[in-house]
């Protein structure tokens, strides 16, 4: 017997609220081999190498992460023939450097030791937070990976300064905290969030439950401040915030809070929260780039314990009773 129209129409409304909700598809855009202006030689050996890379991460994360990566370079080279900005030059720097970096996500993901030689990464910074970094992204519905990613590349920055930025940073920090008020530096922390955007977050972080009602919620800028020098507190208003660009990008009510899984999340965060304008733009950029493959191999890594050496990350099997197999950490629960 057929049910009827009523009940099919519930049974359609239960399954749409139910489902997650995912960024829109990209425009059309030109075939691969129109963005490669290359003689007929090179330009086919590019698009199997670029094949090559999708294969390979579909093998490690299934076929919407593979489809992501496929945009990704899509755009970037759109943007190197339009003249737009670009993260390389050439279609050949932007092939290599997501080689190397699907290299590393296949040792991350095969829990073998990750060698990342000659990655633009700064591990040292996000591997000391992995805890409060999977606690403020889940509080938010987030992929972990995303979260580290921003810190990766907020860190990255004031290391290839030689400490420089973020040492000016610091004693901006310090000094607005004595006074304050901000004669210079308007982002600080782990993530570099903006300590005025910070106070815009209350009404999101109590609709997800992720503030202790207990607790009075920043309402000056010396009060955001001092909280943004917390690593929790930072990585959390900086989740907030990006959950509320997803919301607008994906054209989800502020009320929505189901959690965000498609691996396209991976490039939005970073490039957002490094550079909103760019982004919009449809730009890409170093941070942007990299930001989408950071993100894939931190969310691996994050499911694991691991150690820095170097420029290698090795994995640790913690002791267990019996288990051949180390669990993945269970997701902290953290109120600040």
């Amino acid at each position: 017997m057929r049910p009827a129209p009523r009940v099919l129409g519930l049974l359609v409304a239960a399954l749409l609220l139910g489902a997650l909700p995912v960024p829109p598809g990209p425009p059309s855009s030109p075939s691969l081999r129109g963005l490669l202006p290359y003689p007929p030689a090179k330009r086919e050996a590019l698009v199997a190498r670029h094949l090559a890379n999708k294969a390979s991460l579909h093998l490690l994360f299934g076929e919407k992460a593979a489809r992501a990566y496929d945009r990704l370079l899509r755009l970037e080279l759109a943007n190197q023939q339009s003249g737009k900005r670009s993260a390389f030059a050439t279609a050949e720097e932007a092939l290599e450097a997501a080689h190397r970096f699907l290299l590393a996500i296949g040792q991350a993901v095969r829990k073998a030791p990750v060698n990342l030689e000659g990655l633009p990464m700064a591990p040292r910074h996000v591997l000391p937070h992995a805890r409060e970094i999977r606690a403020a992204a889940h509080a938010l519905g987030l992929p972990p990976g995303v979260l580290a990613a921003i810190v990766d590349n907020e860190q990255h920055g004031g290391d290839k300064a030689l400490g420089l930025s973020r040492g000016v940073r610091e004693v901006a920090d310090g000094v607005a905290l004595t006074l304050g008020e901000a004669p210079f530096s308007r982002t600080l922390g782990l993530a570099q969030m903006s300590w005025e955007d910070a106070l815009k977050q209350e009404a999101r972080l109590r609709r997800f439950g992720a503030w202790d009602p207990l607790r009075p919620f920043p309402h000056t800028e010396a009060e955001a401040r001092r909280a943004l020098l917390d690593p929790y507190l930072n990585l959390l208003f900086t989740a907030s915030r990006l959950r509320g660009y997803f919301n607008a990008l994906l054209s989800l009510p502020p009320e929505d809070t189901r959690p965000l899984e498609d691996p396209w999340l991976y490039y939005l965060g970073p490039a957002w929260h490094n550079y909103p304008l760019r982004a919009q733009n449809l730009e890409t950029w170093d941070d942007s780039f990299n930001g989408f493959f950071k993100g894939l191999l931190y969310q691996a890594v994050l499911e694991g314990y691991w150690t820095l050496q170097g420029r290698r990350l090795l994995p640790l099997k913690p002791l267990g009773p019996g288990s051949l197999e180390a669990p993945s950490p269970p997701v902290p629960h953290l109120f600040p």
